[in-house]
């Protein structure tokens, strides 16, 4: 894409220049030099008449570009919108002690939330809510990761499962949707909660009204189930709300994931980390172009020299 499309049309010169060229190649010369051993290299002449039209090759490379170049080009870059937030609501009830992702749900979850953490660039805002029987506000919107990764080694568990709650407080604590709106950028792109759960809404608001408060927010979630997904036939403990982590997923514009191992744990929050924070932008790089003839422009009078010293 171009700011000054119109420029573009200056690049009908280049076919008319390329003509004058050509034409000036036609033009017989005035004076003629005998030299008695002329045949002796006209064979190598020949080889080398690719060379005599380089320098202009060149040049004509480097006319297109400045034209290119005052057209105002833009390229489609990957960037970190500052204002962007990321909550990270994590469940921290005592089932997470369940041992079948070694070495226990909630120490991988805490490892691998450490590497999501880690592998954020600079300047990313993110936040962390805890919720077991009732939702917690571990960490305000911040870009001190550090900050973040030392109240990760502070979690503790506790009693109960209010999926609702930490969905409340996740929104809560993102900007809100007419700040959002404000900044002139889509909404639903500067807010993402990311929720972590092993078990089933026991306590607090029904997870469901909560998304309606969500969606109206248009916050993306991305839910993470984590252990088992259907009942548990050895000791009579239910697995996590599969259909509804699923259903906050979709209905937000986010994604849902199930895993059953640390390994996978830690890969599903490292993808994440590459697309909840990237976004793509348009920048103008006219500049690049300018470049690029000016390197063109001197190569071309170096070789036509170089060239001319050489005959």
């Amino acid at each position: 894409m171009f700011l000054w499309p119109w420029v573009l049309l200056l690049l009908f010169l280049v076919p008319i220049c390329v003509w004058f060229y050509r034409h000036s190649l036609k033009i017989s010369a005035k004076a003629v030099l005998l030299y008695p051993q002329v045949s002796s290299w006209l064979p190598d002449l020949a080889k080398k008449q690719w060379q005599k039209h380089l320098a202009p090759s060149l040049y004509c490379g480097a006319l297109v570009l400045s034209l290119v170049a005052l057209a105002r080009p833009t390229l489609p870059f990957s960037t970190v919108d500052p204002q962007a937030g990321i909550m990270l609501a994590l469940d921290v009830s005592r089932s997470m002690r369940t041992d079948d992702i070694l070495p226990n749900r909630f120490e991988a979850a805490r490892t691998a939330i450490r590497s999501f953490v880690e592998a954020l660039p600079a300047g990313t805002r993110i936040g962390l809510v805890t919720f077991g029987g009732y939702a917690l506000l571990a960490v305000p919107l911040t870009d001190d990761h550090d900050h973040v990764l030392r109240e990760v080694e502070r979690l503790s568990m506790i009693r109960g499962t209010a999926i609702g709650d930490g969905l409340l407080e996740s929104l809560s604590a993102l900007p809100d949707l007419e700040t959002r709106e404000a900044t002139g950028e889509d909404p639903q792109g500067l807010a993402t909660i990311i929720l972590l759960s092993d078990g089933r809404n026991r306590d607090g608001i029904d997870p469901l009204i909560a998304l309606g408060e969500v969606k109206s927010q248009k916050v993306t979630v991305h839910t993470i189930g984590v252990g088992s997904n259907s009942a548990n036939s050895f000791d009579g403990r239910s697995g996590f709300d599969e259909a509804t982590l699923r259903r906050i997923a979709d209905e937000t514009s986010g994604e849902y994931i199930f895993v059953d191992s640390a390994e996978q744990l830690r890969d599903v929050y490292r993808n994440l980390s590459n697309t909840v924070v990237w976004s793509w932008k348009r920048d103008e790089v006219s500049a690049l172009g300018a470049l690029m003839a000016g390197g063109l422009l001197i190569i071309s009078l170096l070789t036509s020299e170089f060239r001319r010293k050489l005959i």
